[in-house]
């Protein structure tokens, strides 16, 4: 069909193209034979018809001369060829029909802005027409780009050179006929984007692509990015899913017959053995045709082992390792309205772990977790629902026991503790422990788990007087274990504060509770590291803040003894000024409370006449003249006045 009507153009040109000659020959023959007229006449009237046919064609056709001269064409092929130079220089050309007098154009000005399919300019010795001049051969479905210069929009055409020979055998005359295949290249273009896009999700999918039958037979697969090795990937055609999904097979039929039912995407996880290792697999069916299904698979082992992971971390508890408190509630919730006869719950607490915490840091009290939730696991079974509930509280769920067995692990609790505590411990690891075993008269396992829960605070409340009796020698002896007692400093400033209190007038009791402040006021001293403690040379800015808490921490230990409590916020104070710059709440003056302004004095005189790991100490002279210096300033003056009048004696 392209042939034929490629032919029928070169015939229509040749045609256009004698009858151009003739009459160009009739304007240089005044007498012309009568016979070639009444040709002319005869042929007038098909080449009216010949050239209404030429105009209105979408297809371009031009002739031109073996020099490469533009003898005749059609208004499409000008509108094919032209840029914008060109219409600028002829525009009345495109009003033409047949354009038998085109305008003196070289072709490397024609091809100034053509370039090839691969973009770049198209040089002389590529452009198909000089190629058929030179060579005499035809050339077809050539195709050429025209280059906008002002936008870089690209007109491409597809054209057919042929060449014409006269009697002789020499090259007459090229008929050339052009097509516009813009709207076909653009296509093509993006045909080819869509697949290069497409190929580069395939590359960085990790994703295995099989086609199926609906019997789950494997037709074709797509392996490229997988863990699949090439020489294997063939290995899958012809075979059946029915090999590789052993558990999930059912659910596999199942899901291809609903896709086919519904038309809609169905998604499998399924599970499979590789080299003996068990991996863990998404299908995601699509139908692909009528009667085909397009599977993409995905391992999601990793995936699988995230979701086993962050399982466990929900029902877990991350500093002991035990169930947390969630997941105890959910077993328990398992026994609601159900008969608690034989089933166990024990409540334990950690007793006095605040004051670990604020006294010997909070990794520390995290080791004190991981001893009684150690205990715990040693004691219960495997069984055994074993959980931390709280800060300091444990909780253990047990399916069938009964009281004797209970009271034969509290007692190996308590053993083991005493193993523990035998290590010469500052504080040592005591709880409180409550257990109970249901009989049937309780009317859910909630009713139970109160009954345990007050039966282990009966016993911390029965302790609780025994243990805080044993504060002050805790305290005494962390004192002793950090070096602050042992050079004097805490029996000099007993003495010296309880005689600046008699001074002044203070009562027995008060002088009394003088010197137990005296004793603790750097109890707060224990929270704070050896590195800042004993750091020979001043402190950075950064340790000085964490110096000044030491006031806040020794507030909070004693307010954990009922011996000391009324102490604790003289503790806070004593390190505040009379200006107010002090810490940590900026008091001033008389707010501050006077058993705090006392010590501040006595603190800095011992601390100025005895020897520093940063200096060393000043004589009583110089040490009170440093008093008077601050009177009013660090110090209350009444009280210094008093203090200096003491000393001085």
């Amino acid at each position: 069909m392209i042939k034929s009507f490629r032919n029928m153009l070169v015939n229509i040109c040749t045609f256009l193209f004698l009858g151009f000659n003739l009459r160009v020959d009739k304007k240089v023959k005044t007498k012309a034979e009568v016979l070639l007229t009444d040709t002319l006449d005869k042929l007038k009237d098909s080449e009216e018809i010949i050239k209404d046919l030429l105009v209105n064609l979408h297809v371009g056709v031009a002739v031109f001369s073996p020099k490469g001269e533009m003898l005749i064409s059609n208004r499409k092929f000008f509108e094919l060829i032209s840029d914008k130079k060109l219409l600028n220089k002829e525009t009345l050309l495109i009003e033409q029909s047949l354009i038998e007098y085109p305008p003196e154009l070289s072709l490397e000005e024609l091809i100034e802005n053509y370039i090839n399919e691969d973009g770049h300019r198209l040089t002389m010795q590529e452009f198909p027409l000089n190629i058929v001049i030179f060579n005499g051969k035809p050339s077809r479905e050539q195709i050429i780009g025209i280059k906008n210069p002002d936008n870089g929009n690209v007109r491409w055409i597809m054209g057919d050179y042929e060449p014409e020979v006269d009697e002789s055998g020499k090259l007459s005359k090229i008929i050339v006929t052009l097509v516009d295949v813009t709207d076909r290249k653009n296509s093509e273009k993006a045909l080819r984007e869509s697949e290069n896009r497409l190929g580069a999700f395939l590359k960085v999918m990790p994703d295995m692509f099989f086609l199926l039958d609906r019997n789950g037979t494997i037709i074709d697969n797509y392996l490229e990015n997988t863990a699949v090795p090439p020489h294997r990937q063939g290995d899958f055609l012809g075979r059946n899913i029915k090999e590789f999904v052993k558990e999930e097979i059912n659910s596999a039929f199942q899901a291809i017959e609903k896709l086919f039912q519904t038309g809609e995407i169905q998604t499998l996880e399924f599970s499979s053995y590789r080299s003996d290792k068990k991996e863990f697999l998404e299908a995601r069916l699509a139908l692909c045709g009528d009667d085909k299904v397009l599977a993409v698979v995905r391992d999601i082992s990793e995936r699988k082992i995230s979701e086993d992971n962050l399982y466990n971390m929900s029902i877990h508890d991350a500093q002991t390792g035990l169930y947390n408190r969630n997941y105890f509630e959910l077993t328990l919730d398992e026994y609601s309205n159900k008969d608690t006869t034989g089933v166990g719950i024990v409540i334990s607490d950690i007793d006095d772990l605040k004051l670990v915490n604020d006294t010997l840091g909070h990794p520390v009290g995290d080791d004190y977790l991981k001893i009684v939730a150690n205990i715990l696991c040693e004691c219960f079974s495997q069984d055994d629902i074993v959980a931390r509930i709280g800060g300091d509280e444990f909780a253990v769920l047990i399916q069938h026991t009964t009281t004797e067995e209970l009271s034969v692990i509290a007692l190996k609790v308590a053993e083991l503790l005493g193993n523990i505590n035998s290590e010469e411990r500052i504080i040592p690891v005591c709880i409180s422990l409550g257990y109970v075993v249901g009989n049937g008269q309780q009317k859910d396992i909630s009713e139970l788990l109160k009954m345990a829960d007050n039966l282990m605070y009966r016993e911390k409340l029965h302790d609780r007087q025994r243990k805080k009796s044993n504060i002050i020698d805790i305290l005494t002896k962390m004192l002793g274990v950090r070096d602050f007692i042992l050079e004097g400093h805490g029996d000099r400033m007993q003495q010296l504060c309880g005689n600046l209190a008699e001074a002044i007038g203070m009562s027995r009791n008060e002088i009394e509770d003088m010197r137990l402040f005296a004793q603790f006021h750097d109890i707060g001293k224990v929270g704070i590291p050896d590195k800042i403690l004993f750091k020979l040379g001043r402190l950075t800015e950064e340790e000085k803040n964490e110096m000044q808490l030491h006031a806040e921490i020794g507030y909070r230990i004693s307010l954990s003894s009922t011996k000391l409590s009324h102490i604790s916020d003289w503790i806070l104070s004593h390190h505040e000024w009379w200006d107010g710059r002090g810490y940590p709440f900026q008091l001033m003056g008389e707010d501050i409370p006077l058993q705090s302004r006392i010590l501040s004095i006595v603190d800095a005189f011992d601390a100025m006449t005895n020897n520093r790991p940063y200096r060393n100490s000043l004589s009583k002279e110089e040490a009170l003249a440093e008093m008077i210096k601050f009177k009013g300033i660090q110090f209350d003056p009444k009280l210094v006045d008093k203090f200096v009048a003491l000393v001085s004696l």
